[in-house]
C-alpha cells in the first residue's frame, strides 16, 4: 500500500460514529402525517392527491433549514415513495 492509502485506511479505522440525533415528538408526528397522507392517496387510488402528497414530502425534505434528523427522515420517506405509482385498472 502507498502512503495515501495507509493514511486513508487509518482515518477510516479511527472514525467515530456520528452522534445519534432523534426526532422530537413533533417532528415524528410531522413525518407520520406525511406518510399517512401518502398512504391515504394510494388507498383512494387518487392520482392528484398522490402527486400532491409526494410534492409536499419533497418540499419539506429539501427546503433549507430544519434539523438534520427531520430532513433525513423526510428524505428517507421521499426515497421510499419515489416508486409509488397508481396503475390503471381496465
Amino acid at each position: 500500500m502507498n502512503a495515501a492509502t495507509t493514511r486513508w485506511a487509518t482515518h477510516l479505522s479511527e472514525a467515530r460514529p456520528l452522534p445519534a440525533t432523534a426526532l422530537t415528538d413533533a417532528e415524528a408526528a410531522r413525518v407520520q402525517r406525511h406518510r399517512d397522507r401518502l398512504l391515504a392517496a394510494l388507498q383512494a387510488r387518487d392520482r392528484d392527491a398522490l402527486r400532491g402528497a409526494k410534492q409536499a414530502v419533497l418540499q419539506a425534505a429539501y427546503r433549507a433549514g430544519g434539523r438534520p434528523a427531520l430532513r433525513q427522515a423526510l428524505r428517507q420517506l421521499s426515497w421510499h415513495m419515489a416508486g409509488w405509482l397508481l396503475t390503471e385498472h381496465r
